[in-house]
């Protein structure tokens, strides 16, 4: 995702052709779509754009998955049947697969191939360094499944611990003794009083070293560890990828303090886990539990690599590495992950192989903010626990008050805040300079001293900006954000000079620099307890359509700074929320009256698909004497899903309940909505029982009905383009809310959640239309619940279904988007002439942004060096807005220009793409000839299907259709579509074969292929 592999397949030969404008019989229909096109200013996607026109060459590092299940799979499978495996039988299976992992790799050596690692605990596979032209010749090695990438992760407590109830667990006793956390990141400072050690610089010393080269850092000083708390670890990554070669050491301690590195996150979950300071005065949610350190993420920036992530999982499964699982821990705490979270991620799949082993799997939602389906993977994982971030109970909210000029004066509440540099008095009636992006090797474009600096976000740490301008006489920092996202809070990244410092938006921060000077206030606050965090990823799941994440805690506090023996400082990000609990405890006690963000939207309630469950309550969840869940799930939630709805439907679910009484216990049960005002609301019957009645040390089941009718939905307003980020939206048409259970012991709560679109249901009476003395008609019906919305191209390519077998399964690493129909027509964007490309894919996507890449080639030669590719992908880059555009690369200079949205919906398989006739060597009268391609975007980069060599001239089509109203096919009703032949098309667009209508809004068939039969006058023509 952060780079593009453009891999055609086959060279093609382009020609570009000229059509006489006598042979054109009339002027072609040509819409105008000036709404896709971008605001105006400059798009800057240079990051991103590194075309590489052929196939991958070199080495490439890959996992080779093995058919034979892992053994904690196995396992599952064993004890599902009531048969477990004994330890002699795990140890033989072990034996088996060690055995086809060393024939494997006798072949990808013979094939000069490197081994990287292998795995088969919680996986199986090997991984290889190995050259790219060799893979055919190892997926034929026998027992191969697949042959996918390496994919690397991001990563992404004073106060907290009593206010989520921890403190009241603590003092009833119960404090997490004999519970295991394997705690996979940058690796734990051992050494800090927090976490048992000596808190000496001098024992951190021995434990790390004084540099990242230093020989003690992959070595055991058994005077320092393991701890007391920290029982054991491994180092799976070393200290210099991926700058460096992946390394493997017995020493899992973080890298910081003194040390010049990126190191320390471990540290401080590691501390809100299970820390315990020697006074007595400091703990984690869980300070008896035992920690293992497992190393993963580099010491040298936020990367965390696949390979060790694997190998960590099967030591988390394993810890002893006898080959018997039974000693598993209990807990896998993972704070990384990656955006848009997919099945097919092998990551995912092995938590969830941990899961079924008996393993709770929690891991960080993400940091990346209101956006739709952004949660990222592993946390995706039916089994796993997903876990979003909210406010600290000190979060305050600080407003930024321009108080001249007056054409900008006002007060701008869409702000943020760091720990590191607290607001505290803050700053009154102060001039703001604008001093740029203010890295450390940047000149400041102004003086600041006595003033507020306005900084741009971007290339370093936001606090070495700080420390930059505060050591120039900055009094105070504005720091602007890169793009129009919400702020968001930083870690700290280093510098020693520091002052009241607020986060503000990009649009704020042009304003203030549109003025020669602006005077502000920054000093009055507002809490922001019991609210969500602005970072905080949203849902719901892109793969399964559930409620993600599942629950929220407060992932800012006070924990342990790995290398400072004593230090301790705020930490900010979904990491450091993953206290360890069963799932349903969790959710179904959790405090559900959260807000979205009280500075923004006052008593906004937080959409589940943003929050999940509520604010975790840990003295609750041991407490409670009730758990409900969902029958044939893995979570706690009810969740219905996205779904197109076209006429009245029902949907229906089943909640169990078990009561841990002794005695027989009747429950009362109601079912509300979230927010009751919101105009989709009406659209809504729930219906559950009004009572349980539940024996003790009981199950039984009530079910769960909800009713929609349509017609009362608002009409459907999100995209995956201008509005593909557009967090509010998607709560303005969602449905969600909670199931209560209560009686006159326990309250608890099971989340539910739907997302129905009103949808069309536009049908044509036929697939062929036969013409006769130049023109046929066709009727479309529409049965629907919204006019039938339909955009007419010219149909000029197909591409035949992908058998099921051949495609990727969860854990494969790799993604197949199967082209189905495409098409071509002219338009027009205000004055300009516009060519659009409409494509439909076997299959929906939740975002257009992922995992699909479609690329279009014109008038291409045969090694890519003249003609033009337009392609689709996320404005900004990965994970960066939630936004997709169209781009245009032109070949021969490498010139790229970014102008219009992509047109395409959530949910949906049809992606329109635009460029302007200008951009692309075009007139509407030249012949052209294009291909089209098909590419994982997010896995792998490769291309997975094509339609290649169209011929077209847009102003002379065969075809053209006209008859559907600009409001489309109206509801109940139907409408005509006349179609028509061009004299001269036959030779000017060769390639089309008849008429595809794409439909919007559709409950059943997004593409109408229609195939056109000439009659016998006009072949003669």
């Amino acid at each position: 995702m952060t780079s593009r592999l453009f891999s055609f397949t086959r060279a093609l030969v382009f020609c570009a052709v000229f059509v006489p404008a006598a042979l054109r019989a009339q002027q072609v229909p040509a819409p105008d779509v000036s709404e896709l096109a971008l605001p105006p200013g400059d798009v800057d996607l240079s990051g991103r754009i590194a075309p590489q026109l052929l196939k991958a060459k070199g080495k490439v590092e890959v996992w080779v998955q093995l058919q034979e299940s892992p053994l904690a799979a196995a396992q599952a499978d064993a004890e599902d049947s009531g048969l477990p495996l004994t330890r002699e039988a795990q140890r033989a299976h072990l034996a088996k697969l060690e055995d086809q992992h060393d024939e494997l790799s006798f072949t990808a050596q013979s094939l000069g191939a490197e081994e990287l690692g292998r795995v088969s605990r919680a996986h199986n596979a090997v991984a290889f360094s190995i050259d790219a032209a060799k893979l055919p010749s190892l997926a034929a090695h026998p027992g191969v499944l697949a042959i996918r990438p390496v994919i690397n992760y991001t990563l992404d407590l004073s106060e907290t611990v009593p206010y989520i109830g921890a403190t009241a667990v603590q003092n009833s006793g119960i404090t997490g003794d004999g519970v295991r956390v394997a705690v996979l990141d940058t690796g734990i400072d051992y050494t800090h009083r927090n976490l048992r050690g000596s808190g000496t610089a001098g024992d951190y010393t021995k434990a790390y070293g004084t540099s990242v080269d230093d020989p003690r850092n992959r070595t055991i000083d058994p005077t320092v560890f393991p701890t007391s708390k920290v029982v054991g670890g491994f180092d799976f990554v070393g200290e210099h990828w991926p700058s460096g070669p992946r390394t493997e050491d017995p020493n899992p301690i973080d890298c910081g303090g003194p040390i010049a590195c990126s190191g320390g996150h471990g540290s401080h979950v590691a501390d809100i886990i299970g820390g315990s300071s020697r006074d007595g005065k400091h703990k984690g949610v869980a300070p008896g539990t035992k920690l293992y350190a497992l190393k993963v993420c580099s010491s040298v920036s936020n990367a965390c690599s696949g390979v060790a992530l694997l190998k960590a999982m099967d030591f988390a499964v394993d810890p002893d590495g006898d080959g018997d699982v039974s000693d598993h821990v209990d807990v896998i705490n993972m704070s990384l992950g990656q955006a848009y979270g997919q099945i097919e991620d092998d990551l995912t799949f092995a938590s969830e192989n941990a899961v079924r082993l008996g393993v709770v799997v929690v891991t960080a939602a993400g940091n990346s903010g209101n956006k739709p389906y952004v949660v990222s993977s592993p946390s995706i994982g039916p089994g796993v626990i997903s876990v979003a971030q909210t406010q600290v109970p000190s979060a305050r909210f600080y407003p930024l008050i321009i108080n001249s000029p007056a054409s900008i004066a006002g007060t701008y509440k869409n702000t943020e805040t760091v720990g590191w540099a607290p607001i505290g008095n803050g700053f009154l009636g102060k001039d703001v300079v604008y001093t740029g992006r203010s890295c450390p090797s940047d000149p400041l474009l102004a003086n600041p001293a006595g003033k507020i600096a306005l900084v741009l976000r971007g290339l370093c740490a936001v606090s070495l900006k700080v420390d930059k301008v505060v050591s120039a006489g900055a009094i105070g920092v504005l720091v602007m954000m890169a793009d129009a996202s919400d702020p968001i809070s930083f870690s700290y990244g280093g510098g020693t000079h520091l002052a009241p410092t607020l986060i503000i938006t990009l649009d704020t921060g042009l304003k203030i620099r549109s003025v020669p000077v602006a005077n502000v206030t920054v000093h009055d606050s507002q809490p922001l307890v019991k609210s969500i965090v602005g970072s905080s990823a949203r849902g719901p799941s892109y793969s399964f359509q559930t409620i993600k994440p599942e629950i929220g805690a407060p992932g800012a506090s006070v924990s342990a700074v790995c290398g400072t023996g004593t230090g301790e400082s705020s930490f900010g990000g979904t990491s450091g929320a993953t206290p360890a609990e069963v799932k349903a405890r969790l959710m179904n006690t959790a405090e559900t009256g959260i807000l979205t963000a009280p500075n923004l939207f006052g008593s906004q309630p937080a959409p589940v698909t943003r929050i999940g469950a509520g604010e975790v309550r840990v003295d609750r969840a041991v407490a409670t004497k009730t758990i409900a869940w969902v029958a044939n799930s893995e979570s706690a939630s009810v969740s219905f899903g996205y779904s197109a709805v076209a006429r009245e439907r029902d949907f229906h679910k089943k909640v169990l309940v078990y009561n841990f009484s002794k005695s027989t216990r009747t429950y009362s049960v109601s079912m509300t909505l979230r927010d009751p005002a919101n105009q989709a609301a009406a659209a809504i019957e729930t219906e559950v029982p009004a009572s349980i009645r539940v024996p003790g040390h009981s199950l039984r089941a009530f079910d769960v009905q909800i009713s929609i009718d349509p017609t009362k939905l608002p009409l459907w307003s999100l995209n995956g383009g201008p509005q593909g980020g557009n967090g509010a939206l998607l709560t303005a048409l969602e449905l969600d809310g909670a199931i209560t259970l209560h009686d006159a012991i326990d309250t608890i709560h099971v989340p539910w959640h739907v997302l129905p679109h009103r949808a069309a249901d536009v049908r044509a009476e036929e697939d062929e239309v036969e013409l006769h003395a130049g023109t046929g008609s066709l009727e479309l019906t529409n049965q629907g619940a919204t006019a039938g919305r339909v955009e007419v191209f010219s149909w000029t390519g197909s591409s035949p279904k992908i058998p099921r077998q051949l495609l990727p399964g969860p854990g494969d690493n790799f993604a197949v988007i199967n082209l189905g129909q495409v098409g071509v027509r002219l338009v027009k964007v205000g004055s300009s002439s516009a060519v659009q490309f409409g494509i439909n894919t076997f299959g929906r996507r939740s975002h257009p942004n992922y995992p699909a890449e479609f690329d279009v080639a014109i008038n291409a030669n045969a090694d890519f060096t003249q003609g033009y590719l337009v392609f689709n992908g996320e404005l900004g880059g990965f994970d960066a807005s939630g936004q997709n555009v169209s781009t245009v690369v032109n070949l021969a200079t490498g010139k790229t220009t970014t102008k219009f949205f992509t047109d395409a919906d959530l949910n949906s398989a049809n992606v329109i793409m635009t460029a302007l006739l200008a951009d692309v060597g075009l007139t509407s009268t030249s012949q052209f000839k294009f291909s089209i391609y098909a590419f994982d975007n997010y896995f792998t980069g490769n291309q997975t299907d094509a339609i290649l060599n169209m011929t077209y001239t847009l102003a002379q089509p065969r075809f053209i259709a006209t008859g559907i109203p600009a409001g489309g096919v109206p509801v109940g009703g139907s409408s005509v579509l006349t179609v028509s032949a061009v004299a001269g098309g036959d030779t000017a667009s060769p390639s089309q074969k008849g008429v595809l209508l794409l439909s919007r809004d559709a409950a059943r068939r997004e593409a109408l292929p229609i195939r056109v039969h000439a009659d016998n006058e006009q072949d003669r023509n």
